[in-house]
């Protein structure tokens, strides 16, 4: 009796501690997240530079947490690809690489024609509804002169249609190179010709969206990903922009 009431309070010492251990887990695995997103912000913003130099001790002691939490922070930006690390050296902000550009956008031509597609086959999606909201703020984020917002928004305008199509490996996909884009839209600056542009198509995809117009939305998504406006592209990759031209 004595064995088997011991072995059960083994058994209840176990379990609780296992849940203890798994509630300690918790809460260093959501500080990461928030270190992620922290240091992501400030190279999707452009508060870091391309190719500065990131200090673990500098990062940490601007957001109040130890090392430990930067360091892990890093190694999933690294996965972004929104840092390099380079051994005996250190972690630098990315730099885009010559042709990085077309590659970025050649998946971008795999997964949002497609996304758009699945959309419109499902009587039910939101994201007609979606994409009216969030042109209606891009419009009034322009006419106010807030770029930041507006470039915000023009991310969340393409993460809504990559949602939209209700296939999580397209969001999987997608998030490998959605905050490296964002970033780099942040580098484009505020050319009034892009932006002027810019919303012109925004509007256009949604209102062939809104109309089930599939060819035409797809026409001008394409388009749009493709542009080679100037130096619009030229000043982010040298290497050969025109192999962003596509037909729509």
């Amino acid at each position: 009796m004595s064995v088997s009431r011991t072995s059960s309070e083994n058994r209840r010492g176990e379990s609780q501690e296992g849940r203890k251990g798994r509630g300690r887990l918790a809460r260093p695995a959501l500080l990461v997240d928030e270190v992620m997103r922290s240091i992501r912000d400030m190279i999707v913003d452009g508060r870091v530079r391309p190719g500065e130099r990131l200090s673990e001790n500098a990062l940490a002691g601007e957001l109040g947490v130890s090392t430990t939490p930067v360091r892990e922070a890093i190694a999933l930006l690294r996965r972004q690809g929104l840092v390099t690390v380079q051994p005996q050296s250190g972690t630098y902000v990315f730099e885009l690489q010559p042709g990085e550009l077309n590659r970025l956008c050649e998946l971008r031509f795999a997964l949002e024609p497609t996304a758009v597609r699945l959309a419109l086959e499902n009587p039910e999606s939101s994201l007609p509804d979606e994409l009216d909201r969030i042109v209606a703020d891009m419009e009034k984020a322009q006419a106010e002169g807030r770029v930041r917002d507006y470039l915000a928004l023009d991310t969340d305008f393409h993460d809504a249609i990559i949602a939209a199509s209700g296939n999580e490996y397209f969001n999987s996909a997608y998030a490998l190179i959605g905050a490296k884009m964002a970033a780099l839209r942040n580098r484009l600056g505020s050319d009034p010709h892009h932006m002027e542009k810019s919303m012109r198509e925004h509007i256009e995809i949604a209102e062939a969206i809104r109309s089930r117009d599939l060819d035409g939305a797809v026409g001008i998504l394409v388009r749009h990903i493709a542009r080679k406006e100037g130096s619009y592209w030229e000043d982010l990759d040298p290497q050969d922009p025109s192999r962003l031209e596509r037909s729509a």
